[in-house]
């Protein structure tokens, strides 16, 4: 696969979004959506979020709880002329998409998708796109690809810039240490990461330690602050019936994770970004 920017698919903005998943053949599992509700009223820019999120057709499934959604919102508002781009990257159905491109579209800054998949590139992007049309038409790309292709022929090129990154891609420990470990090559223009699933397991075919690979960039006395839902009990705390996945009771479904208040552990500064990718 060559890494690059893609273009959008306009044979896409006029079909539904059943249409979208059966052209595109994304399978949708549990056809999960958060409850969104709690969180109306509290501020006007994430009400507008809600209202058009709510305001598309719900043949989609979301990845994250409503506090997640909106802890990463306020997240993104607090850095409000610090930033100027958000980095999606793993974009599945749109979920995360759907807010971060609100925050685009409000906040005046860019937004660039990272996935592995074409198809789930695009159809995050016709969800945001109907959301906020002028904003995903202008400031919004699709880069086909990896994070650490993304650092070595985006980031590592431009001139400035301040980044947020938004990571909820692949949640295997190696990809995690691969996707985080890129990011010291470009830590002059990272503002903060935020990570969903930290406390995310499963069987072990999936590797799913994405907090044990923070810990291993970031050290184990990584300073974060707690993003979404912490659950203590109940179905998500028991493996599903997809992958065996399931939730650690008493940890938080996300960690957000500024610069400023922390340093790379990994890689070691004499590995060369050459080198970093030499087993990519």
């Amino acid at each position: 696969m060559m890494a690059s920017f893609t273009d959008p698919d306009k044979n896409l903005e006029t079909r539904s979004f059943a249409e979208i998943a059966e052209r595109l053949n994304i399978e949708i599992y549990s056809g999960f959506k958060p409850d969104l509700s709690p969180w109306l009223g509290r501020n006007i820019i994430f009400d507008d979020i809600i209202a058009k999120r709510a305001a598309t057709e719900g043949h989609y499934e979301d990845q994250c709880s409503g506090k997640y959604y909106f802890d990463i919102f306020n997240t993104i508002k607090s850095a409000l002329g610090e930033v100027s781009r958000i980095v999606e990257v793993g974009v599945f159905m749109g979920g995360s998409t759907s807010v971060l491109a609100g925050c685009a579209h409000y906040l005046g800054i860019e937004l660039d998708l990272i996935d592995i998949s074409p198809d789930h590139l695009q159809f995050a992007r016709e969800r945001a796109r109907r959301a906020y049309p002028e904003t995903v038409e202008s400031r919004v790309r699709m880069y086909h690809g990896t994070l650490p292709e993304y650092v070595r022929d985006v980031l590592m090129k431009e001139e400035g810039g301040n980044v947020i990154i938004h990571h909820d891609g692949a949640h295997d420990f190696e990809q995690v240490i691969r996707d985080l470990g890129s990011l010291f090559y470009i830590k002059d223009k990272l503002h903060s990461l935020l990570i969903q699933d930290t406390h995310l397991r499963g069987v072990p075919e999936y590797f799913n330690f994405v907090d044990a690979a923070v810990y291993s960039i970031f050290g184990r006395d990584v300073t974060y602050a707690p993003l979404g839902t912490v659950y203590n009990d109940g179905p998500v705390c028991e493996p599903n019936r997809w992958q065996g996945n399931y939730f650690m009771p008493g940890e938080p479904e996300g960690m957000y994770i500024p610069l400023t208040h922390n340093k790379f552990y990994y890689p070691h500064p004499k590995i060369t970004l050459a080198q970093f990718f030499e087993r990519q």
